[in-house]
């Protein structure tokens, strides 16, 4: 009897113990009786956070989700209130942790903790940001997370930005990773915004002022061509490295703020190729390297040492390595406070940055490793429109990603992917899903980009979007022109793509079956204003309805315009706000020549008159409209 109570204890026990392991290591079930439990005495960014977890559990579960500073079960802690240790983890990083059957989520930095609670949403409750206008999170009845969960993140870049439509959103940035503040201005206690103060570019002018010395201060201008010009100043003058001093410290002291993560001032040159040619900085480029960067660098050294001198710990000098500064000086480095702006605007974006067969990126990835090897903080200006063409498809999206990766892997700090900043002006093509897609890289370059290029198809152009993405990948396959497919920021339509007339009409299918799978007004308003970009392809190569042959091109070309007007394009290309609305002759020129004939100029007066003759002898010459209907 002894033995069988022995036994049946041991068995009890047994059980027990099984239950409780099976217990610690069994999946968390969170439905909507959940509590958010945070510090008794939070701060900001813990509220904030807080706040920003009920709200989107109490959407998924459809009721109001409670706070609390006490729990001892089914709950989410967050900030202090969490057990997860994120003491070795990098600033702005952050943890999320199964720990004893509750939610776990912590952060470092000012942005860590939100970052990590939009991760948790974004990984268990399905919720994607696509655009500033659609949100995906799917109703719940309750939430899984694996008893086994450790994510660890920390970013990859201290400053993300990009200046398309959907990024200017608060909560499409916070989503997405995005902090630069140009485009946008994130909440304080979400971590604020890294912030350039007083102007993000091409600072060099009003810094030294070189127009207010122009005439009493001659040698602090830019000796170029024998001719001293405003258009810079000599970085070797050292008035004008004093008034440079005087000026940046100025800035700072009026909106230095010590709690951000960090602030940027831009000493960048003029946007011109007018550097100085004096005997003082051609001899400092002479002894570092030969190039015109190695004055710039020593420039921006001096400015920074007086700003670190004056204690601004969290602020730093920027500067460019653009145009004639590009290559990488030697004999001298940047400062640990200096950040050197790597522009890649001369590059091929058709073409990753690493591929050994495109000479034009061959030279960047050159010079982005030398710029590597002697400074800890590089930024990065990239490119991702056609400034000469806007409304046109840019067909960089196969290299989206690997460039991201190339920045990372080569010691980028930084990145900005300069696109259509005036894109309410003119939005027609792929924007919205090229801001996506950056976004995410920025957020993680390692991310499964085509699932999430799936998912913003899908959501953004409802049940037609694989034909969308069939259209996107005949482009990217032909983008470029006929030498080699290499693709600049400012291609004329005819050099941008390589169609055949196969691919032109699966193209044009394409477009008819996804606006014929949905009724839906918004769906429908996507797949239009993306279709522009189709449709000022074909109008500016005289394709398809725009073909020399078709009668009707003339009424063809006043119905893209007055689509162009419908959906809001006032420019089809960069500065040239307005320009083509005033087009005397739209029926009678390619579409990408609409900007370049005024009514009283002397050419649109005989492109008018020939255009209108042609426009009415065009019925008798039958046999093209027969041809035409043939050949369509």
């Amino acid at each position: 009897m002894k033995k069988f109570s022995a036994g049946l204890l041991a068995l009890v026990i047994s059980l027990s113990l099984m239950q409780t392991i099976f217990a610690l290591n069994s999946d968390i079930v969170l439905d909507n009786t959940v509590k958010v439990l945070i510090p008794e005495s939070p701060t900001k960014y813990e509220l904030y956070a807080a706040d920003k977890l009920i709200s989107a559990l109490s959407a998924v579960f459809g009721t109001e989700i409670a706070r609390t500073n006490s729990a001892s079960e089914n709950f989410i802690a967050i900030g202090s209130a969490s057990s997860a240790d994120v003491s070795d983890i990098k600033v702005n990083g952050y943890r999320i942790q199964s720990i004893d059957g509750s939610v776990h989520i912590s952060g470092t930095g000012v942005r860590g903790l939100q970052a990590g609670v939009n991760r948790f949403l974004e990984e268990f409750c399905n919720r994607k940001v696509y655009t500033s206008k659609i949100t995906v999170l799917p109703k719940a009845e309750n939430i899984i997370i694996p008893a086994d969960t450790d994510i660890i993140y920390e970013p990859y870049f201290e400053y993300t930005d990009t200046d398309w439509k959907s990024p200017r959103d608060v909560e499409y940035s916070l989503a997405n990773g995005l902090n630069g503040g140009t485009y946008r201005s994130l909440p304080a206690e979400a971590g604020g915004t890294v912030d350039y103060i007083g102007g993000f570019c091409h600072t060099m002018g009003a810094l030294c002022e070189t127009e207010a010395h122009a005439e009493s201060n001659p040698e602090q201008l830019a000796l170029f061509n024998g001719k001293r010009t405003a258009d810079q100043p000599c970085l070797t003058n050292p008035d004008v490295v004093e008034i440079a001093k005087k000026n940046v410290l100025n800035i700072i002291s009026q909106r230095h703020d010590p709690n951000a993560s960090l602030q940027i001032v831009s000493v960048t040159q003029n946007d011109n190729q007018h550097y100085c040619e004096c005997e003082s900085c051609k001899k400092f480029e002479r002894d570092h390297g030969g190039v015109q960067s190695a004055t710039m660098i020593n420039f921006a050294n001096l400015i920074a040492d007086a700003v670190k001198e004056a204690g601004y710990e969290n602020v730093a000098i920027d500067t460019f390595a653009y145009q004639y500064t590009r290559q990488a000086p030697t004999g001298i480095k940047p400062r640990d406070n200096v950040i050197v702006r790597l522009c890649t605007i001369e590059c091929c974006f058709s073409h990753t940055l690493d591929d050994k067969a495109c000479q034009r990126n061959v030279a960047l990835m050159k010079d982005l490793s030398d710029w590597s090897k002697i400074c800890d903080r590089i930024y990065i200006w990239d490119y991702t429109t056609n400034y000469a063409n806007t409304c046109l498809v840019f067909p960089d999206f196969n290299v989206i990603q690997r460039n991201i990766q190339i920045f990372y892997e080569n010691n980028v700090k930084g990145v900005y992917e300069e696109g259509n900043y005036y894109i309410d002006n003119c939005d027609t093509e792929f924007g919205e899903l090229r801001a996506y897609m950056i976004s995410k890289c920025l957020q993680n370059p390692y991310c499964d980009i085509s699932e999430e290029t799936d998912g913003f198809l899908a959501a953004y152009y409802g049940p037609g979007w694989k034909s969308i993405k069939e259209i996107l990948q005949i482009h990217i396959d032909n983008a470029g022109n006929s030498l080699g497919g290499h693709l600049s920021i400012g291609e004329s339509p005819r050099e941008s793509f390589r169609f055949t007339n196969k691919q032109i009409n699966i193209i044009e299918r394409c477009w008819q079956k996804a606006k014929e799978s949905t009724d839906n007004i918004d769906y429908l308003e996507n797949i239009n204003r993306t279709e522009l970009s189709w449709r000022f392809w074909k109008g500016s190569c005289g394709k398809k309805e725009f073909s020399i042959l078709n009668p009707g091109r003339f009424d063809e070309r006043q119905k893209l315009f007055d689509d162009f007007k419908k959906y809001g394009v006032n420019m089809i290309s960069e500065g040239s706000y307005g320009d083509y609305l005033d087009c005397a002759c739209v029926r009678y020129v390619p579409v990408n020549e609409w900007n370049m004939y005024e009514a009283d100029e002397r050419n649109t007066q005989i492109k008018l008159f020939f255009g209108s003759l042609i426009e009415k002898l065009t019925p008798i010459l039958s046999l093209w409209g027969l041809y035409y209907k043939i050949s369509a």
